[in-house]
């Protein structure tokens, strides 16, 4: 299989800013050690959504959670239709992460675009019953380079120490907001595992990332962790996620459903491959799930089928208003965008959602 380029889903994303975000001097720094020096896991949850084995819990009951990702940071959209489609959860994309605004008002960047802050963005996906994920998707460095977190090694970044002391001020400022969960890192790892790539390479960093958060004292919301190979595997996982779980809580594992979930797989192939991490008492998620990616077009039918009958919770790319964008779910005038170049994806997810 050759090398795709880069994903076409990124392809409509404007993500350009990037003034200083000032750290917290209350907050603490990272210690990449392991989860030694965490706050112990509480011995009885007190949140209303927790994680017990495979399974995301609210008020101790099992749930599946099924909703889309959103570009409201760009610009709040309209809650009602959200609401017609019976959306439970949002993954709110934060391109800019360097520049994003967590509270206040919105700020004009340097690109000259508008960026909306996270804690409107939340008081409205919540006065509408709705779950925030908030997911890093890119940075911006001063001089105005873009840097797209998908594929990259997160620790061998520059930029990393800086991602987690703003990482650590969503999570200061989120700590007492339970239905706010925080994403370490979008799409992570070479697409097929090169890149000086490793299992190991993938444990230290996520260690690090969710680490990072949990030490900001009282936050204990759920975190979601990436998968490898730009999120589409779950070998990482396999290999080192009981590891991993040890000494901490609360993780949902999310995978992200393009080729390496939709081609050439069956229904039953698709719900053996979730049983076979829902057994290893791993709680999962797909983050993403699309008609088109890196140049394949992908038929998810199969695939929803299948995380209805696993229970499994799917938010679909995108939540976006473009007729001429396969992936989006919308019309220019809000209708589903269902045409037969897109396999009726507008229409097929609706469906799902009911």
């Amino acid at each position: 299989m050759s090398k795709p380029n880069l994903p076409i889903h990124w392809i409509i994303i404007f993500l350009l800013s990037f003034p200083a975000c000032k750290n917290d001097p209350n907050l603490p720094t990272s210690d990449p050690d392991s989860a030694q020096n965490l706050p112990p896991i509480p011995s009885k949850p007190t949140l209303p959504f927790h994680v017990d084995g495979p399974n995301i819990l609210k008020n101790s009951i099992p749930v599946s959670l099924n909703g889309v990702n959103a570009l409201q940071t760009f610009g709040l959209v309209n809650p009602n239709l959200m609401n017609e489609w019976k959306i439970q959860i949002v993954r709110e994309f934060v391109g800019n992460l360097r520049e994003q605004p967590i509270d206040g008002n919105a700020i004009q960047a340097s690109d000259g675009k508008w960026y909306h802050p996270l804690q409107k963005i939340v008081n409205q996906n919540r006065a509408n019953n709705k779950i925030t994920i908030i997911c890093p998707f890119g940075w911006v460095d001063q001089n105005g380079k873009q840097t797209l977190f998908t594929g990259l090694n997160p620790s061998s970044q520059d930029f990393f120490p800086a991602y987690l002391s703003k990482m650590q001020n969503i999570a200061n400022h989120f700590k007492n907001q339970p239905d706010v969960w925080i994403e370490v890192w979008n799409e992570p790892y070479h697409w097929d595992n090169q890149a000086n790539y490793s299992h190991d390479l993938w444990l230290k960093d996520m260690q690090e990332m969710i680490d990072n958060l949990r030490k900001v004292g009282g936050f204990e919301s759920i975190i979601l962790v990436p998968g490898n190979e730009q999120g589409q595997s779950e070998s990482a996982i396999i290999a080192k996620g009981k590891e991993l779980k040890k000494g901490r809580y609360n993780l949902v594992f999310d995978l992200h459903a393009y080729e390496k979930w939709l081609k050439n797989s069956t229904e039953t192939q698709i719900i053996n491959r979730i049983q076979s991490l829902q057994k290893l008492n791993f709680a999962l998620v797909i983050g993403e799930i699309g008609v088109s990616n890196a140049g394949h077009e992908l038929n998810p039918n199969e695939f929803l089928k299948a995380a209805k009958k696993t229970n499994l919770s799917v938010l679909a790319w995108l939540w976006n208003q473009n007729t001429s964008y396969k992936n989006a779910l919308l019309t220019d005038d809000g209708l589903p965008n269902a045409t037969k170049d897109n396999n009726y994806w507008g229409n097929s997810f609706r469906e799902f959602l009911k």
